[in-house]
C-alpha cells in the first residue's frame, strides 16, 4: 500500500465491489438486489455477459426496473447486476474542474465520481507506531442531477441516497482491509444541488461546471506500517 493518500483511495475505490448478486427478477425488467449500491435512474447497468441495460426506476436498496439497450435480450435473465463504474478525481476545486471537463463528453460516462480535495495535511507517526500516517481527508461522492426540473425529493431518493451507499461502502473496504485502522466513526454533510459558491467577490461561481448532489465525508484514514523492507 503506498503512503500517498491518492493512491491510496484510487486503491480503495478500486476495490469496491460493482457486481451485485440478484435475489430475483419478476418480468424480466425488475430486479431485486440487497443493494443498489449507486445505481439511479438514467445509468446503464450491466450484467454478467455485457448486455447493457437503463435503469427506468430505483427503489433505493429494493429494486431496479431496467430496459434493453442495443442488441441486448429483452428480458434480463442475469444472475449480476455490474454498477457503473465510479470516477476518481483529485485536486483544487479549479483544477478538478478542468480535468473533468475533459474526462469525458458524455456527463453520465463520467458518473458519480469521487474527488479528494487537495491539499490535504496528514501526520507522519514515529518510527515505533504501528501507524505510519494518518491521512485527514475530505472526499466528495457526486451524482449527476437535473437541478432545474428535479424536486427536493428526486434530488433525496436519485442522488442523495445512492451517493450515502457508495461512501458506506468506501468505508467498508477500509474496514475489511487490513492495511488500515478500523474507523471509530466520521462526518457526513449532505449535499443537494451542490456546486456553487459564492466568491469573496459576491458573485456566484460553480465549483464544478455540473448539476450534481451528493455527499461530502471528512475522514482520518489511518494507516498501518506493514513494511518488510530493511533498507
Amino acid at each position: 500500500m503506498a503512503n500517498n493518500l491518492v493512491d491510496i483511495v484510487k486503491g480503495i475505490v478500486s476495490n469496491i465491489d460493482l457486481n451485485l448478486p440478484v435475489i430475483s427478477i419478476t418480468a424480466g425488467e425488475t430486479i431485486f438486489l440487497c443493494s443498489t449500491l449507486h445505481i439511479t435512474v438514467g445509468v446503464t447497468i450491466e450484467d454478467e455477459n455485457n448486455n447493457q441495460y437503463l435503469v427506468t426506476e430505483l427503489v433505493d436498496n429494493v429494486s431496479i426496473k431496467v430496459s434493453p439497450l442495443g442488441a441486448s435480450p429483452a428480458a434480463f435473465i442475469g444472475t449480476i447486476v455490474v454498477a457503473p463504474v465510479i470516477t476518481v478525481l483529485h485536486g483544487s476545486p479549479a483544477s478538478t474542474n478542468n480535468e473533468y471537463l475533459d474526462i469525458e463528453q458524455v456527463s453520465r460516462d463520467k458518473t458519480p465520481f469521487i474527488w479528494l480535495l487537495e491539499s490535504y495535511e496528514y501526520e507522519q507517526l514515529p518510527l515505533d507506531s504501528s501507524i505510519v500516517a494518518k491521512y485527514q481527508a475530505r472526499l466528495f461522492f457526486m451524482d449527476l442531477t437535473s437541478e432545474e426540473l428535479w424536486i427536493n425529493d428526486q434530488h433525496n431518493d436519485l442522488a442523495i441516497k445512492p451517493m450515502e451507499n457508495l461512501q458506506i461502502a468506501f468505508k467498508e473496504v477500509i474496514d475489511n482491509d487490513y492495511s488500515f485502522k478500523r474507523m471509530s466513526g466520521y462526518t457526513v454533510r449532505v449535499r443537494p444541488r451542490f456546486g456553487v459558491e459564492v466568491t469573496n467577490q459576491g458573485s456566484d461561481d460553480k465549483i464544478i461546471n455540473e448539476d450534481l448532489s451528493g455527499v461530502e465525508v471528512n475522514m482520518t484514514i489511518e494507516l498501518f506500517d506493514l513494511s518488510i523492507c530493511n533498507c
